[in-house]
């Protein structure tokens, strides 16, 4: 058989190149990386945002065991130590504390802390009403209160959507003066802190 390699010609026809001949191989692949790269920063996403939870549920226990101590607390001066204590820390979070008696409408407590920030309030201020207090001198009471800022923090006003409560039972220390005489009682009440970024 003889062959005629004039009469003989070479389709080129369906010929896009190295790389167009493979595309439909190389379609897939690049989807699947899409996938997984979407999927891995999602789920990068999702643990930072639980971290950061954690982290902020770690610092408030922190900060609320290092105030309450054994949830006994022996009285204004001793609660005001542990506030100043606080303050030279350097938390990444804003929070406030107040002392509640036991009988309060506990479905109050953000708009009290609402309040109290709006005031610039700090443990010493005279009008949260709201709060338990203590005589510290003839006529005159002062509020269990600590306030803290973080550097750069926004004020509890701006980040109202975005915080934590928490409420702890303590035993508070409470004197109660009968002439020259003050005996102390021991009371039962609660701590509420707001926690906020």
């Amino acid at each position: 058989m003889r062959v005629d390699f004039f009469s003989l010609r070479i389709s080129k026809k369906g010929f896009i190149g190295p790389i167009g001949d493979d595309l439909p191989s190389l379609v897939p692949i690049v989807v699947a990386l899409l996938l997984f790269f979407t999927i891995f920063a999602m789920t990068l996403n999702t643990y930072n945002s639980k971290n950061d939870e954690i982290q902020k549920q770690t610092t408030m226990t922190s900060v609320a065991r290092e105030i309450k101590g054994d949830s006994l607390v022996l009285g204004l001066a001793q609660f005001k130590k542990k506030c100043d204590g606080l303050q030279v820390k350097k938390y990444p979070y804003s929070f406030m504390i107040g002392f509640y008696s036991t009988d309060v409408d506990l479905t109050q407590v953000v708009e009290d802390f609402a309040k109290a920030s709006s005031q610039g309030a700090s443990y010493v201020n005279t009008d949260l009403s709201f709060m338990l207090k203590q005589p510290t001198a003839p006529g005159s009471q002062e509020a269990y209160f600590c306030n803290y800022s973080a550097i750069g923090g926004k004020s509890f006003s701006t980040a109202k959507k975005n915080y934590l409560v928490r409420f702890y039972p303590i035993a508070l220390q409470y004197p109660v003066s009968y002439g020259a005489t003050t005996q102390y009682l021991i009371v039962p009440a609660l701590m509420a802190m707001v926690f906020w970024e």
